[in-house]
Formats: C-alpha cells, structure tokens, sequence
C-alpha cells in the first residue's frame, strides 16, 4: 500500500512539473545588441574616449619626463657627483613608482567612470525589460549576446525580446533586427 501511495505521489509531482514547466515563458535578448541601438551610447563612449586622451596624456608626459632625467643619467651619471647621482637615481625610482601608481589609478577612473555613466542606460534597459516581460507574459528574459559566456544554447528567435525592449525605451531598431 505504501508504494502505490508513494507511486500516486511521484506521478502527481511529475505531473505537475510538467504544467509548470509548460506555463513558463523564457525571453532572450542580446544586452550588446540594444546598447549599441541606444543613441546614449555614442556620447558614453565619446566621453570615455575623452577621458582616456586625457589620462593617456599625462602618462605620456610622465614618460617623457622620466626619460630625459633617465639619458641625464646614462650620459651624465659617471661624471656627476656621487651625491648628485645618488639623488637623481633616487628621483628616477620615485619617477617609475609614481608612473606604476598613475596608470593604476588611471585605468581605476576609467572604470569608475565607464560604470558612472554607464548606470543609466542600464536602469533604462532593465525598466523597459521589466515592461516588456509583463507586456509579453514572459516569467524570464535572459542575455544571450555575451559570445563565450553564453548560458543559452538555442534561442527561438521568436521569443527574442531585444527588439521590444529597444521600442518600449522609444528607439527605432535598426533594420537588420536582433539577435
């Protein structure tokens, strides 16, 4: 009696994972796809491109910098005075590590400053994924645009909601459609 029980249970389990399984209605969309359509984006990268001309100027400069007193000592070292070269040698230490610290600190602005701007456009997309799941009856949207980090293996493309997405934030997609 036991295991027909036990039997009436697991059929009724299974049973009812299948309906669930069935009233799930899973959406992808390609994140890169609708970034690129956002008409943000080219004044997120020009402000990026901006930024990084910047920094890379002044790394530059530091370089150059650092060279000069670096063919100064090259040139120079063996007829300086021992307290002179001592010093200059100090200097062009202090000169490297303060090089080291700069790109460090610079490609940490960079970052900082790539997510600063870069959060608005994602609140936007995730307002208007959140619109367009409820709209479409979808109970998950996923990124499928992310080549080698791919959990999706198929997608219909019928259920691609990367074109939607795009029109529910007021842009046009572009004619070749979404993945």
């Amino acid at each position: 009696m036991n295991k027909l029980k036990y039997l009436v249970l697991v059929v009724a389990l299974m049973g009812s994972s299948m309906v669930f399984a069935q009233t799930q209605k899973i959406g992808h969309m390609d994140m890169q796809y609708v970034l690129s359509a956002m008409p943000e984006m080219k004044q997120v990268q020009s402000q990026l491109q901006t930024l990084q001309g910047q920094l890379e100027k002044q790394a530059q400069a530091k370089q150059k910098d650092f060279e000069e007193k670096y063919n100064r000592y090259v040139t120079e070292g063996s007829t300086m005075a021992e307290a002179i070269r001592v010093d200059l040698e100090k200097e062009l230490a202090q000169m490297q590590q303060s090089a080291q610290e700069f790109a460090t600190n610079a490609q940490q602005t960079l970052q900082q400053k790539e997510q600063q701007l870069m959060q608005p456009l994602y609140d936007k997309i995730g307002k208007a994924i959140n619109e367009v799941a409820k709209e479409g009856g979808y109970s998950y949207i996923i990124n499928a645009g992310v080549p080698g980090l791919d959990v999706l293996y198929y997608a219909d493309p019928a259920n691609d909601a990367s074109n939607a997405v795009l029109i529910k934030m007021g842009i046009e997609p572009p004619a070749a459609g979404g993945n």
